[in-house]
């Protein structure tokens, strides 16, 4: 029961109490004057008929004394008049009934009055002739009681009700600042941090408030700092302090969890580049000189694949740098790798003309990515077979004649009729693979995913297909049609079932239009729904994700962070973003059972989670032993080859 209904009762208990108190006192203090008046109305009349009828009693006129008994009982006050001798000897009598009218029966036993009396001695001189007795009628004293408390219960309930109706804003005014702290408790379990500005007259809800201000403050540098500290770690475990680029660390984890990449085959160029003669560099102009060099390559480097967003560069020792592009074709790579080379010739610093600087770059690509180490050796192979003294700048590994010819390539495709194609004729399938409890191993959601057959029947994965579909500006019909595809699919269980969206469909008016009337005509797909949004999609449409969280809650559908670590920016969105999940990419928990700095991590961040009620779901599990130390940390749960591989849905009729 709340505050303000226990208030309200105790009002209304106290207002009952009074009135029964007063209605008590006031109907004892009623009864006794009436009483009163009872027996001195009775004795006076007696009195006064007893004086009247001396006189006819001494002539002995019986009509007389008739007449006169008659006038006085029928005014109605008297019960009984009778006349005795001084034998005691009735000699005149009358009596009435007791009627009482408008009262009720129950008041009249509740009351039970007694009868009052009054006598007189009737004499002739000094003789006494007898003795007149008048009984009072108690339906007057019935009625007069009756109507006093008709009358006091009257006006107690009109003072009681407006006395309530006080007491209902009063107490209502009083509980304001009671249900602004409420809100703001609430507020602060919800991780918003507000603060009232707005102080309670009352001192003791003032100090209440002031408490909870300084409540929520704490709280919230507690939250910030905590993020922030997780966020540095990350940082500076993962970047190159010179450049502000990934570090060896950070970029080999990306590149080793994408060629275990669950979701299909990938394409994709691994690209070395080298600073020649760091070391005279820095001799010649300090370490300060050397690092502006590595700077200023590191920007032009970063240029160069800026409109590429999965692109990974990295500074990964000494005077190296590595870029991997995936899901590329490789002609358009080959050319991206001249433009590079073109845009970091013209690198130069304060002593070019004493030494100009010299970049190289070794080059390899495949269609089918299998191994990371590989890939790195392949491109540092050809890096280290380049004729610098010839003016050669880079070479590919296949020049070498070391690199196997592919069996499948992407670019014997027609990208942009395949997707066309694809898309038109509906030509994907649904495959899920499931997520599960830590550590019960209970499954709790599918995760979706998107697979396309080539003319040749070949299967491409969606992340194989998405990079042409982006290019191509495809992005929301293939969202589209993935949701479509969902709601008519027979669907597993009843788990959550959650897909991912391209960020270009986030920004899109015409998508965020289609998607309540989608979600409206499919309640049961609706309802189980968690949309999967990538990091990296809030630097650039925070805003439009809010929207999207927005509709999505109004169909009770879901909303979640893919790949959760791979950004270094602050983490400050927990603390307002309407979130079910952090799906923490694989880099971090490929090996984790080998790399402490990747537990701590995610212990750390699993902590920040709790505190936002977010729940931490960890994917590209694949071994027993990274399973085993998952298991042991706070984390809701896991997804990867171990624990099961994606599946095929079949399409309901």
């Amino acid at each position: 029961m709340t505050l303000y209904r226990q208030l309200i009762i105790a009002v209304l208990g106290v207002l009952v109490l009074l009135y029964f108190g007063n209605f008590f006192v006031s109907f004892n203090n009623s009864k006794s004057l009436v009483a009163q008046q009872m027996q001195t109305h009775a004795q006076d009349a007696a009195t006064s008929l007893a004086m009247s009828m001396t006189q006819a009693t001494e002539g002995k006129d019986i009509a007389t004394l008739n007449t006169m008994l008659n006038a006085v009982s029928d005014s109605g006050y008297y019960k009984r008049i009778y006349f005795v001798d001084m034998n005691g000897d009735i000699l005149l009598e009358r009596e009435f009934p007791v009627l009482i009218d408008g009262v009720p029966q129950w008041f009249v036993n509740l009351m039970e009055l007694p009868d009052y009396d009054g006598s007189a001695e009737v004499a002739s001189g000094w003789v006494i002739l007898g003795k007149l007795v008048v009984v009072s009628h108690p339906g007057q004293a019935y009625r007069s009681l009756w109507e006093a408390l008709l009358q006091h219960l009257v006006w107690f309930s009109l003072i009681g009700g407006g006395a309530c109706v006080a007491a209902f804003f009063a107490v209502r005014i009083l509980l304001v600042p009671l249900r602004a702290v409420e809100s703001q408790a609430n507020s602060i379990c919800e991780q918003h941090f507000v603060q009232q500005a707005k102080l309670p007259k009352t001192r003791e809800l003032r100090v209440v408030v002031e408490a909870m201000n300084r409540l929520s403050a704490r709280l919230e540098g507690l939250f910030h700092s905590q993020s922030e500290l997780i966020s540095d770690l990350r940082y500076q475990s993962h970047t190159d302090i010179v450049t502000g680029l990934s570090n060896r660390t950070d970029f080999d984890a990306r590149l080793n969890a994408f060629t275990s990449d669950e979701t299909g085959s990938h394409c994709g160029a691994l690209m070395i580049f080298a600073l020649h003669d760091l070391s005279r560099i820095n001799d010649i102009a300090g370490r300060r000189g050397g690092n502006d060099v590595l700077q200023a390559l590191g920007q032009k480097l970063n240029q160069g694949i800026q409109s590429y967003d999965r692109a990974l560069l990295a500074r990964r020792q000494g005077q190296e740098f590595a870029v991997f592009l995936p899901d590329i074709e490789q002609e358009e790579a080959e050319s991206l790798a001249a433009s590079i080379m073109l845009n970091v010739a013209g690198v130069s610093w304060q002593h070019q003309e004493q030494l100009p600087l010299a970049v190289t770059m070794g080059f390899t690509y495949t269609t089918d990515i299998k191994n990371g180490p590989e890939l790195l050796s392949e491109a540092d192979m050809a890096l280290h077979s380049i004729d610098l003294d010839g003016g050669e700048t880079w070479r590919k590994f296949s020049d070498l004649g070391l690199a196997s010819i592919p069996t499948v390539s992407h670019s014997v495709l027609d990208g942009k009729e395949f997707v066309a194609q694809a898309i038109s004729e509906r030509a994907i399938e649904l495959h899920f693979q499931k997520t599960v409890s830590v550590p019960d191993k209970q499954i709790i959601a599918y995760e979706v995913y998107s697979r396309f057959r080539t003319p040749d029947d070949y299967e491409l994965s969606a992340s194989t297909v998405i990079p042409m579909v982006q290019r191509f500006g495809c992005s929301t019909a293939l969202d589209k049609l993935a949701l479509e595809t969902l709601a008519e699919t027979s669907l597993p269980g009843d788990q959550i079932l959650s897909v991912n969206l391209c960020p270009e469909s986030i920004s899109d008016a015409s998508f965020c239009n289609w998607l309540p009337d989608f979600l409206s005509s499919n309640r049961d797909v609706a309802s189980r729904l968690v949309i999967e949004i990538p990091e990296h999609a809030l630097k650039v449409a925070e805003e439009n994700i809010r929207s999207l969280a927005d509709i999505l809650a109004r169909f009770n559908s879901g909303l979640a962070i893919d790949h959760f670590g791979m950004e270094s920016s602050a983490f400050g969105y927990l603390a307002s973003m309407p979130l079910r999940y952090l799906k923490v990419h694989r880099s971090f928990v490929k090996n984790i059972h080998l790399s402490k700095d990747n537990q701590f991590y995610i212990k750390a961040l699993a902590q920040l989670a709790q505190m936002r009620e977010i729940q931490i779901v960890v994917e590209g599990v694949e071994t027993e032993a990274e399973w085993l130390v998952l298991s042991s940390m706070n984390i809701n749960a896991a997804q990867g080859f171990f624990l099961g591989y994606p599946e095929a849905l079949q399409k309901g009729s």
